[in-house]
């Protein structure tokens, strides 16, 4: 029982950490991206340190919320999300993609508030149809319709990113769930055309083949690449020294928030970038232990469902920047500059946070 009660502090511990080294590293990269900007050199940081203050208030709130309740809530959950992913294209697009809801003195990003959507409603309706899932028409299709009008949505925007991402959840929690593997996998073979035509289309053609060879365009869309390999190989064993980027000196764009690993890469080592590493991998071991507690298969999904999106979003940033994956706006949870993925990723930390707890009384 002891070792049991230590769940909720071990999460707490490693999520507190990684925010505070992504608020050190930010305060880092940041700097020179604002100044670039003509902003004051503290803007980004200024701006999310305001969003983990906003989300330790989130993250107590969610915790403080039974796990069954969430249940009540996922038609909400599901149409609100719905309508701000139609919202956004009613606002003017920014770098030439819809993604936000502009409000007066912030900006809300859907596609974020749909991680959590998708993991509740998944969650939430793989145990309300637990005796019809091997049933495609009244078990798989359903939910399979309702969840890939969310993600064309996204990948209107267009997200590929996001949208890659919720894929692999969708299926990840499908898997867990019990749902038949032949639906599954005609899911799959649904989706890949779909995926494929998406990536040849446009800039994003342009990154797939220039990430087989970054160097046939390295002043073009090969650049960011190249900058972030040179940012990793650059730090050595021990790094520069927090602080001694040289490639956030305009060389490395987005380097506060798709490529803030390189940064840190680059500035504490390889010794360093695989610290961060291990803390993610720390704590989705911790997460993981806490959904086989649940008997409760929703509890037991909804804690899953969170742990696997926030690992995975970690290893497709960490795939980008080491130059394993095409290049796509992926940020480094808890660490990356960004008000709506700090917030919902704090939020996700508050539910988890409950299930362990919950976890842990009934063991008690």
């Amino acid at each position: 029982m002891h070792d049991l009660q230590d769940n909720r502090l071990k999460i707490l511990i490693i999520t507190s950490v990684l925010v505070i080294l992504g608020l050190i590293f930010l305060l880092s990269a940041g700097s020179m991206q604002a100044m670039q900007l003509g902003r004051q050199e503290l803007y980004f940081f200024q701006k999310q340190l305001i969003s983990v203050l906003v989300g330790a208030f989130v993250m107590y709130s969610a915790y403080r919320v039974p796990l069954d309740t969430w249940r009540k809530f996922v038609p909400i959950f599901y149409f609100g999300t719905l309508i701000l992913l139609v919202a956004v294209f009613f606002y003017r697009p920014i770098n030439g993609a819809h993604r936000w809801v502009l409000l007066p003195g912030f900006s809300l990003q859907p596609s974020e508030l749909a991680k959590f959507t998708v993991i509740l409603y998944l969650a939430h309706y793989l145990e309300k149809k637990e005796d019809k899932l091997k049933d495609f028409s009244k078990g798989f299709l359903p939910a399979s319709i309702m969840l890939g009008m969310m993600g064309a949505l996204i990948l209107m925007e267009p997200d590929f990113g996001t949208t890659f991402l919720l894929i692999t959840v969708l299926l990840a929690m499908f898997v867990i769930g019990g749902a038949s593997v032949l639906h599954i996998g005609g899911m799959l073979g649904f989706i890949s055309p779909i995926l494929i035509a998406g990536m040849m289309m446009g800039y994003r053609k342009a990154r797939l083949l220039n990430f087989l060879d970054p160097w046939q365009d390295s002043h073009g869309v090969g650049y960011q690449l190249i900058q972030s390999l040179i940012a990793v190989g650059s730090g050595g064993l021990w790094g520069k020294g927090l602080g001694n980027s040289t490639q956030k000196l305009y060389f490395l764009p987005e380097a506060h928030t798709d490529f803030i690993y390189a940064i840190i890469a680059e500035e504490t080592g390889m010794w360093g970038a695989l610290g961060v590493i291990v803390l993610f991998i720390l704590l989705f071991y911790v997460m993981i232990k806490v959904a086989k507690m649940h008997t409760d298969k929703f509890k037991r999904l909804l804690t899953f469902g969170l742990a696997y999106c926030l690992i995975i979003q970690a290893i497709l940033h960490v795939g980008v920047v080491g130059g394993a994956l095409p290049t796509k706006g992926i940020g480094l949870p808890y660490m990356s500059y960004g008000g709506s993925s700090m917030i919902l990723a704090l939020f996700m930390t508050g539910v988890l946070l409950r299930s362990a707890e919950e976890a842990q009384r009934k063991e008690a």
